[in-house]
């Protein structure tokens, strides 16, 4: 399996509430994620056929946190798993690497970061292409893009 998926859309599966489930409780976060309502994040966020418009791309990073939890326990044996885990040791660099790939072919095009701040289900969208996405991964995580034309 690739590390980087680049994908043709033609479709994109949506629902009014994918944008909602950025308030919904998890692990010191009982109101949800500490974003909503800040910068491009819901109800702040434009639902994506307001801003984009076909043709579609997918741009899908694939990070392997089960690897990356090992090698934090190995290096901080007194670490948990939910320690070893923690976005803030492994998601800037595979958001920056999310974003060298989209960029180099956005085409002056826009680029959705967070998709399901805009309304796109992606669970739904990957299922279609054949990627199956799982909650709480455990092994492999994605960050995912949608590029697609201005409105």
């Amino acid at each position: 399996m690739n590390n980087v998926i680049i994908q043709d859309l033609k479709e994109i599966s949506a629902t009014g509430c994918t944008n909602k489930w950025c308030k919904l409780p998890y692990p010191n976060n009982k109101n949800g994620c500490p974003n909503y309502g800040k910068k491009d994040c819901p109800p702040k966020a434009s639902l994506f056929e307001n801003i984009i418009s076909p043709p579609f791309k997918l741009v899908a990073i694939r990070f392997k946190i089960e690897e990356h939890a090992k090698r934090m326990k190995e290096k901080h044996p007194d670490w948990s798993d939910k320690q070893a885990r923690c976005v803030l040791y492994w998601q800037k660099g595979v958001d920056k690497k999310l974003k060298q790939e989209c960029e180099e072919i956005a085409d002056n095009n826009i680029i959705l970061y967070k998709p399901e701040a805009h309304g796109i289900n992606l669970f739904a969208t990957c299922k279609n292409i054949g990627l199956v996405l799982k909650k709480n991964p455990q092994k492999i995580v994605w960050k995912m893009a949608i590029i697609g034309k201005r409105v």
